[in-house]
């Protein structure tokens, strides 16, 4: 693949929501299988009500992603045509057509779920990380959705037996589940080369061991928490010899964790 798959979904996850906007990519689809539709037909092939679907058509409209043709009918605008290519040409990229989850309420079979999608490369991504377990509650609040949520979409990939459940004991003995790579999921990883370079990427695995995190961002985000807070309180007990030792290793971490993150990221592109 020669473009950076998850560029690609952030990309279009900007446009059209992928976590929160379901109804919206149902829209786009169905508009691309039938043509111009109105409210009406919108509604009922997504089992949606009316109100529901003008105020997401409300929202596509404001993305420049539909047009109004005549009244209550809408059709794709270039730019509508050329996100749906777009994420056509990824899905082709990625041989993944055939294990993601088709739309089977829009009654057509060429059409993939875009959500679906994300969610698997998402998962997958941070059972890699995690060394081939996938905890649900820190999924969850990684991906910044519910449990209910996310519990839908993991339930459709041990369905297709990318993931299988397990019960794991906490270090304090109390019991939670789990979901584990199967040898399916494995197979799928190696077939994106995106996830492989993340698989072999020690540096990335390191700097998220280090800070507790399951994505890149995450571990940015709390390595700069970190060493905002520590650096005053540094710099105020300059003066302290226990605070010279501990300023001398704060400088060693700083100057560490600084090329870790920038090798972490080299070796993701």
């Amino acid at each position: 693949m020669g473009y950076n798959i998850f560029d690609t979904l952030r990309e279009l996850d900007s446009m059209v929501d992928f976590a929160r906007a379901k109804l919206q990519w149902d829209i786009l689809f169905f508009i691309n299988s039938k043509g111009p539709s109105s409210v009406s037909e919108i509604a009922e092939k997504t089992n949606n009500s009316k109100k529901a679907v003008i105020d997401a058509i409300r929202k596509l409209i404001g993305k420049e992603l539909i047009v109004k043709v005549k009244y209550d009918v809408y059709d794709l605008s270039d730019k509508g045509r050329q996100v749906l290519n777009k994420l056509n040409e990824l899905m082709n990229s990625s041989g993944l057509q055939n294990i993601v989850v088709k739309d089977s309420e829009l009654d057509n079979d060429n059409i993939i779920n875009p959500i679906q999608y994300f969610y698997l490369i998402e998962l997958l991504k941070l059972s890699i990380i995690n060394g081939e377990i996938l905890s649900f509650d820190k999924a969850a609040k990684e991906l910044g959705v519910s449990k209910q949520t996310l519990k839908y979409y993991i339930e459709l990939f041990v369905n297709r037996k990318i993931f299988k459940r397990k019960t794991a004991k906490t270090i304090i003995g109390k019991t939670k589940q789990v979901y584990i790579l199967t040898q399916e999921g494995k197979k799928l990883i190696y077939k994106m080369p995106s996830l492989v370079k993340i698989k072999n990427n020690v540096f990335l695995r390191i700097l998220l061991r280090l800070t507790f995190s399951l994505r890149y961002e995450t571990a940015l985000i709390r390595l700069m928490a970190f060493l905002s807070i520590s650096a005053p309180i540094v710099i105020y007990f300059k003066d302290s010899k226990i605070d010279y030792y501990f300023g001398i290793i704060w400088l060693y971490m700083l100057i560490f964790t600084s090329l870790l993150s920038i090798f972490a990221y080299i070796n993701t592109k």
